[in-house]
């Protein structure tokens, strides 16, 4: 979970927040797609977590929550008000905002700024206000730093997703991905005040971009240090995340969409689908793990297209 500045603007009790369109990445061939036809927006009464950091010590820094409105339901942009926590002061040495709430543990941060996430394993069908699928919000993170609350700024995605397009015949119960090598869900921990995503993102470009990093020094040098610098830690959840489906039905001639957000690198080193069918004990399984399935690798903000007839 690593992070992106946000544009500045001066200070104000509410604030206008963005979210962040996603890219869809299919045969190697990048384009815009995601938001057009599967918009990903602001629901009512959503929230977010600013903290306002303290990097000498985090004891001063302070943590708030801040929700939408009604007015919110189905914006690209909505407006966020201070609902709970502390009530932020003048800006310390700079602010950082997450989404969604629901990941963040609510512990204190202490005097090294630490903060741990969670990520939960299951996930849940949903739909937008037009009745499109779309990704469960509560499966994905965003975030950014900044120097000032007012005005608008635009959150920058960490996790990316995963779109299986299914044809076949039956009602889809429950959608499993298995990770061949990485943990999908757990909880992350690390000091707020070090992220530097200039720093992440040249790593995560070359993660992604190597067939084999761990085997590669200079990145594994490179690696090491910022994690280091983070005093990073994690504990693995399972390799398995879960998408509940209340009975989708699936047929021969028309795709059914099905989104999965996922963490950075997942799938990279191959992986498995079991699509779980009513009335059907054993699920249908879509094996991914040979090596030329490498350019599955999800990247912050990309979707990755999947589609299989079953």
């Amino acid at each position: 979970m690593m992070l992106s500045s946000c544009k500045k603007n001066e200070e104000n009790g509410a604030m206008s927040i963005n979210l962040p369109q996603f890219e869809e990445e299919i045969d190697g061939r990048a384009y815009i797609d995601f938001a057009n036809s599967n918009k990903f927006k602001w629901n009512a009464n959503d929230q977010v977590v600013i903290y306002n950091l303290d990097a000498e010590n985090g004891a001063n820094s302070e943590r708030a929550i801040y929700q939408t409105n009604a007015n919110a339901s189905g914006q690209l942009t909505a407006t966020f008000t201070y609902v709970s926590g502390d009530q932020l002061s003048a800006k310390k040495d700079g602010y950082f905002v997450f989404y969604p709430v629901s990941k963040v543990d609510e512990v204190e941060l202490g005097k090294d700024n630490y903060q741990s996430f969670t990520v939960s394993a299951n996930q849940t069908y949903t739909k937008d206000i037009n009745d499109n699928p779309t990704v469960d919000p509560e499966s994905m993170a965003m975030a950014c730093t900044l120097s000032s609350l007012n005005g608008t700024f635009t959150l920058k995605h960490i996790f990316g997703v995963l779109r299986l397009k299914l044809k076949g015949e039956g009602n889809v119960t429950r959608i499993d991905v298995e990770d061949s090598r990485f943990n999908l869900s757990g909880t992350v921990k690390m000091k707020l005040h070090e992220v530097d995503m200039d720093r992440f993102s040249r790593l995560q470009t070359a993660f992604i971009n190597t067939d084999d990093p761990y085997g590669n020094p200079s990145f594994m040098n490179a690696w090491q240090e910022y994690m280091d610098d983070l005093s990073y830690t994690t504990e693995g959840g399972g390799n398995t995340i879960s998408l509940e489906c209340p009975g989708i039905g699936l047929t021969t001639t028309t795709e059914s969409h099905f989104f999965i957000g996922l963490r950075p690198g997942a799938l990279k080193y191959g992986f498995k689908v079991y699509v779980y069918l009513e009335g059907q004990e054993a699920p249908v399984v879509l094996d991914y793990t040979g090596a030329n399935n490498l350019h599955y690798g999800i990247k912050a903000g990309v979707v990755k297209g999947l589609a299989a007839t079953l």
